[in-house]
């Protein structure tokens, strides 16, 4: 490993596989010994006391959160494994196949990202008109309970079966139609 992979492990003084309460002691320790305060005897050693305590805290940061630590373990991971060297000669074999190259990770990737990666969002009136028509629904059905008409009560029912053909049928439909015109058009 580099000595900027586990940079942050070396500051608080734990191996990688330390627990979180074993860094947490760690930083505590090292926070007590390091902390800017305790060092007045000149201003040098209170320079590098401040120094050495805001490394101990961006550890801490990192270190001290678990999706941080994760997201750092792999960088760390990451940047200490071999990299692939690329082959730039032709070759007869068959075993010799062309092999895509990774040049590492894409940083603009987000594996949280969900939105859709095609243009296919449906017609404003497919978005709102389900919602409409249950809300209509649900107050037809409570009206013609209070007023005691089955012929209310039954609009309200037919507005919520629409409602339900329109969100559970019709929106999946029309997402896909447009989906696939969008990649014919792109030519995806």
């Amino acid at each position: 490993m580099n000595g900027r992979s586990s940079k942050h492990y070396q500051v608080l003084g734990v191996a990688p596989e330390a627990s979180m309460a074993e860094i947490r002691r760690a930083y505590l320790m090292a926070a007590r010994t390091a902390h800017p305060d305790l060092h007045h005897d000149s201003e040098s050693s209170r320079r590098a006391a401040e120094d050495r305590m805001r490394r101990i805290n961006e550890a801490w940061a990192v270190l001290g959160d678990p999706d941080e630590r994760a997201a750092y373990d792999r960088q760390r991971l990451r940047a200490a494994a071999p990299q692939p060297t690329p082959r730039h000669h032709r070759s007869r074999h068959s075993g010799d196949a062309f092999r895509p190259f990774d040049d590492g990770p894409d940083e603009a990737f987000d594996d949280a990202d969900d939105r859709p990666i095609t243009d296919s969002a449906l017609p404003r009136w497919l978005t709102v008109a389900p919602a409409v028509l249950l809300l209509g629904g649900l107050s037809s059905i409570l009206f013609g309970a209070i007023l005691g008409t089955g012929q209310v009560i039954g609009l309200g029912v037919v507005s919520i079966v629409v409602a339900g053909v329109l969100l559970l049928v019709a929106a999946p439909i029309v997402a896909l139609g447009r989906a696939a015109r969008g990649e014919r058009r792109t030519g995806a």
